[in-house]
């Protein structure tokens, strides 16, 4: 039997009312939405409200689960009945208490994929759930069982040919973080939602619903409170918000030249999930053949006052000849000879797919856009031959760059040994040719070219690129004077709006969906210049980073700081102090103000403050568990243990003011085989990391807290691990042995064993200043005292043939092997120790029996100084005299 006992049991949150004045004995039961006045209120055209008592079923308990669905195409909605399996996947979303408010239909753009659903406000989160429409009287349906109400005929052809699966996300209020008007098809009729978590829905509405939809996201999203009437007012007028503020902190220095691009491609519609509107960013670079990079000349770069097609002379007069050549034919209708400089564009969907070709979901994307792979000669191959036919060689070619140039190592490696063809000279094609500065190595391409993008050559140009692709040179007479006009069609306010004929709306449709859309405007006058330029990758009024002056580095004689019970655990830097706990303590994410402890006897744990020391709350959930030997906090909600048990437990926990008011297991994560010795987590990347006595690290994803990957052939028991924010790389640590992996779990270096005995390494952290800076180091604190400070660079060697000829190019990567020009020469990066520090008597004079281990170490905010906790419990600093 159907009960409604069951149904509470799935948290449905079931609300019942008395109709007509019966009595319970006669009422049918119906399960309702509450209605709030503003909800009643007709915002917009077109939207759903819950008026009517449609959403959830209506149940009787001697219904029975087993009765047949009838014929699929019934006309009886899907939200009147319990049988429909779909419906079921929404209502198991539904926590109790939870009312529906409105409901929208919806088109999901991610990608290439196109699908239709729907968007449930509810009381306190936002329900997106696709393969759901909603009938004539707004009543929620199934796509099974009910046709499409997508009426506009072009976008009906991109809908998925088969139905989506059922699914629904649910998502709180309070975890969204932005959310912006967007266009899709040039027409302003979608809103990107992006979430705190990095994930991110771009929904266009149908109807012209999206202003109403930002409306009551702006009245129930804290994040957005306050901000409806601009944004709408701006969205009307078809001029986007600019925020004066990142233009400021951009011209300071204070954001670097790829998170202000981010920035610009965000507020003028490109996105991550509309590869027809993907985010544009440019070539820098020019030289693609030295052996060295020379960042300092600028014949290194490219002209960044000059669009793609004017990077050369002769290009350039050809294209302003095609320009005058064409008859000026800008009337309403479809004729293709409209006059312009370019008929393709710098950014399309195609472009995009063709870059990541070698990665999914991107090489099912450019098979199913191109019918197959291309000819294995036009397939992105070689970064130094796209550039030359994007600025000399190929007319139809005018492509910029993705922002994946600057920071995605992994798509320039056929990982999944795709079979993307053979050259006419039988070679088959693999991983993208690299310049020869790249060492070739993918890591080092991306760190070297982003370091291009933030050097001062750029910094000091970037604004004249702005002026081409988002500013007053995009359009108008400044377009034809800097050689930059585009079709018509790939202007919003030229495009879709001024054909009313259904043959030429789907042409220019049609041409816009393949060859590229021009950004919104963001300027119409120059955008200013940078205000200077960062000399040396740091501002005079910040101290030097220690790691630019090993050699000057020196500590006092007295400790920093000493603590009175055991050794070092945990430092932490924050803006204005120093906090530091001992052995088998936590520091919960700031500003909380407390710490997580455990160790005792009785294998429980506890919460404290950390100002006054004293414990407020002392939990039996980690009884069960074993003997804790380790654990981590990436958030104030989260806390991660592990030990004895071989199980990583991820815990969620609710702290204020001096008070735990609730911990709870979220997630038991089994894979060791035995006692898991070190944690570490990343939030940004999502990322969890557990070291083991069985030899093995494994990699788990944080947010869906599922196995990710192993890292595999450690010599002993692991002792550290440090994940790096900026880059995602990880550093392991096995006896005295360093480790250095990518997130993939790929190795890129290890410390090779040395002649002599060597410490263990207890403790290990990474410099991040710039992801890009080849100074950047890895330091290590050993059980004999001495804190091991090493970088990674590359030594260059003959495959055989003459013998080894060593070099040090300026790198902080990976020990792998790769062709370089020419000459049968290869490359190999490796870690490589420069510099040791110790605390009392010269290294040379010391004994490992004799010193206090270094259990701890953390860097200050500036780099300036290098912390190091010992066991003793003294913390000493190290700063560059």
């Amino acid at each position: 039997m159907f009960s409604l006992q069951l149904l509470g049991t799935l948290g449905l949150g079931l609300r019942f009312e008395e109709t007509n004045n019966r009595s319970n004995d006669d009422a049918e039961p119906k399960i309702l939405c509450d209605i709030e006045p503003e909800v009643k209120e007709d915002e917009a055209e077109g939207e759903q409200s819950c008026d009517r008592l449609t959403f959830f079923p209506a149940l009787n308990e001697t219904l029975s689960l087993t009765e047949d669905l009838g014929d699929p195409f019934t006309p009886e909605p899907c939200s009147h009945t319990q049988d429909c399996p779909d419906i079921r996947i929404v209502l198991q979303e539904l926590q109790p208490g939870e009312k529906i408010k409105a409901k929208m239909c919806v088109v999901m753009v991610s990608g290439l994929r196109v699908t239709e659903g729907l968007l449930l406000f509810g009381k306190e989160s936002l329900f997106l759930c696709e393969g759901f429409t909603l009938n004539a009287t707004g009543d929620v349906c199934c796509r099974r069982h009910r046709p499409s109400s997508v009426k506009d005929s072009f976008i009906s052809t991109m809908l998925s040919k088969e139905l989506p699966s059922a699914t629904c996300r649910c998502w709180l209020y309070e975890d969204i973080k932005e959310a912006r008007f967007m266009r899709f098809l040039l027409e302003d009729n979608a809103i990107e939602i992006f979430m705190r978590n990095g994930h991110s829905a771009f929904l266009v509405f149908l109807n012209k619903d999206h202003v109403s939809a930002y409306k009551r996201l702006s009245t129930v999203v804290p994040a957005l409170k306050g901000r409806a009437v601009a944004e709408v007012i701006a969205n009307a007028k078809k001029t986007p918000v600019v925020e004066k503020t990142a233009l400021i902190k951009w011209q300071k220095g204070e954001m670097s030249n790829f998170e202000y691009l981010m920035h610009l491609n965000t507020i003028a519609g490109r996105t991550y999930n509309d590869l027809m509107q993907y985010p544009v960013f440019p070539w820098i670079l020019a030289d693609y053949q030295s052996e060295a990079l020379d960042l300092s000349n600028p014949t290194s770069f490219r002209d960044m006052s000059k669009p793609m097609g004017a990077q050369t002379e002769k290009r350039k007069q050809m294209f302003m000849k095609r320009y005058e050549e064409m008859e000026n034919t800008e009337t309403e209708g479809a004729d293709m000879s409209a006059r312009c400089h370019y008929c393709t564009h710098y950014s399309s969907a195609i472009i995009v797919a063709s870059f990541l070709v070698r990665m999914e979901p991107f090489s099912h994307t450019f098979q199913a856009l191109q019918g197959g792979f291309d000819i294995p000669e036009r397939m992105f191959h070689s970064i130094g031959k796209e550039w030359e036919s994007a600025s000399r060689d190929n007319m139809g070619d005018v492509r910029e760059l993705i922002p994946e140039f600057f920071y995605l190592p992994d798509f320039l490696l056929n990982s999944n040994h795709i079979q993307l063809g053979c050259m006419e000279d039988g070679t088959a094609l693999g991983d993208v040719e690299l310049p020869p500065w790249a060492k070739g190595d993918p890591q080092e391409f991306i760190r070297i070219h982003r370091e291009a993008l933030e050097s001062d050559y750029v910094s000091s140009r970037l604004h004249l690129w702005i002026d081409l692709i988002f500013g007053y040179r995009q359009q108008g007479s400044a377009a034809v004077e800097s050689v930059n006009t585009f079709h018509p069609y790939f202007y919003a306010q030229r495009g879709r709006q001024n054909a009313k004929d259904p043959m030429i709306k789907s042409t220019i449709l049609g041409y816009i969906s393949n060859f590229g859309q021009i950004p919104r405007q963001l300027f119409t006058k120059p955008h200013p210049p940078r205000s200077g330029s960062k000399k040396d990758g740091s501002s005079p009024s910040l101290p030097t980073p220690f790691f630019f002056k090993l050699d000057a580095l020196k500590t006092s004689a007295q400790p920093f700081r000493e603590l009175p019970r055991g050794p070092v655990g945990q430092i932490l830097c924050l803006e204005k102090e120093v906090l530091i706990v001992e052995k088998n303590r936590l520091l919960v994410a700031p500003p909380s103000g407390c710490f997580f402890s455990w160790g005792f006897p009785d294998n429980s744990c506890s919460f404290g403050n950390y100002t006054t020391e004293k414990h407020f709350a002392v939990s039996e959930s980690l009884c069960d568990w074993g003997e804790t030997l380790c654990a981590a906090c990436p958030n104030m909600t989260t806390i991660i243990t592990a030990g004895s048990s071989t199980v990583v437990c991820v815990w969620e926990v609710a702290v204020s003011k001096d008070k735990l008011t609730h911990i709870k297991l979220r997630q038991p994560l089994y894979g060791h085989t035995d006692a898991v010795t070190c944690l570490a987590v990343s939030e940004g990347h999502s990322l969890i990391v557990s070291g083991s006595r069985d030899l093995t690290c494994i990699l788990w994803d944080l947010e869906e807290l599922s196995y990710v990957t192993q890292l595999a052939g450690h010599t002993s028991s692991i002792s550290a691990l440090a994940i790096n924010d900026l880059t995602g790389e990880i550093a392991s640590c096995a006896g005295p042995l360093l480790y250095l992996w990518t997130m993939k779990g790929q190795l890129l270096a290890c410390t090779g064993t040395s002649s002599g005995p060597q410490a263990d390494i207890l403790c290990v952290s990474f410099t991040q200043r710039h992801e890009w800076d080849s100074r950047n180091v890895i330091v290590t604190g050993c059980a004999d005292g001495i804190i091991r400070i090493w970088r990674t660079e590359y030594t260059r060697t003959q495959l055989p043939g003459p013998p080894e000829e060593p070099v040090s190019p300026r790198q902080d990567q990976i020990e792998r092997d790769g062709s370089a020009s020419g000459q049968g020469k290869a490359w190999r990066r490796c870690l490589m120790l420069c510099q040791e520090l110790s605390s009392g008597e010269s290294v040379s004079q010391r004994r490992s029996n004799d010193s206090p281990a270094i259990t701890a170490l953390a860097m200050s905010r500036t780099h300036a100084t290098l912390l190091a906790g010992d066991a003793w419990g003294r913390v000493f600093t190290w700063v560059c005299e």
